[in-house]
């Protein structure tokens, strides 16, 4: 069966929180049946060892932060007021902590968030046109590097919002070689949700043939696990017990 986006599903899902941890910690946004509320914190720390993000392999070299990014000179140039009027026609509710920067505005086109080219064509190729509100608002807060939290209602494309921003970042570290990696890890409740968001990620890093993802659950060979994740990976995916259980493991 293809992949079909969230947004364009005919039949509900379980309402499900994931999170997901990179080197720039970028989690999901926040949607409720009422308002878009997401709730930011201070820049992200960084790795500077040479463990890898989720230390079940050794990383060669440490992942640089997403300071890079910028978005377009259009959203540059958007004044207070127009950033308002986006907020209240959306219906966000942001709310940002003390100590930190104020969030960056919503950006309503992919184009205006200069993603890699292959994500902006696996984004068209899956049907995706405009961000939804989440995605509007919680992308351009993960592809600054700036910590993230929150929920939203089921099908509002919660798993776009962390997943395009953690590829992107990916894509911004030099190429994986054997022994990299990963770059980023997904915690999921359940092996099955882990599955899923695997999918979506394998989705919208289609075109880039060089990608790596590896999904680490029970009820698997370990050697075969082990076998991949050497081999290096972008990104590992597992459910909250298995990387508890690996983590004992490791002590």
């Amino acid at each position: 069966m293809s992949y079909v986006p969230p947004h364009l599903r005919n039949s509900s899902s379980t309402t499900t929180t994931t999170t997901s941890t990179t080197t720039t910690r970028a989690s999901s946004g926040t949607l409720d049946t009422d308002r878009s509320k997401l709730s930011y914190s201070s820049n992200s720390h960084f790795n500077n060892d040479n463990s890898s993000a989720a230390s079940f392999i050794p990383h060669s070299r440490c992942p640089m932060p997403l300071a890079g990014w910028k978005p377009s000179e259009r959203v540059l140039r958007m004044k207070p007021e127009q950033i308002e009027e986006v907020c209240l026609r959306l219906n966000l509710d942001v709310s940002v902590s003390p100590d930190s920067a104020p969030a960056p505005p919503p950006i309503e086109s992919f184009t205006d968030m200069c993603l890699h080219p292959s994500i902006m064509k696996d984004i068209a190729f899956h049907g995706y046109t405009m961000p939804t509100p989440i995605q509007a608002q919680a992308m351009p807060v993960a592809l600054s590097g700036r910590d993230l939290l929150g929920c939203a209602e089921t099908g509002s494309g919660k798993t776009a919002a962390f997943a395009i921003p953690m590829i992107q970042h990916c894509l911004a570290q030099p190429p994986i070689q054997r022994g990299d990696g990963p770059l980023a890890l997904v915690l999921a409740p359940t092996r099955e949700l882990a599955q899923q968001i695997e999918e979506e990620v394998k989705a919208f890093s289609k075109s880039l043939e060089s990608f790596k993802t590896a999904i680490v659950v029970g009820g698997t060979n370990i050697a075969e696990q082990r076998s991949e994740l050497r081999a290096g990976v972008n990104i590992v995916l597992t459910e909250c017990l298995t990387w508890v259980l690996n983590r004992r493991l490791e002590r």
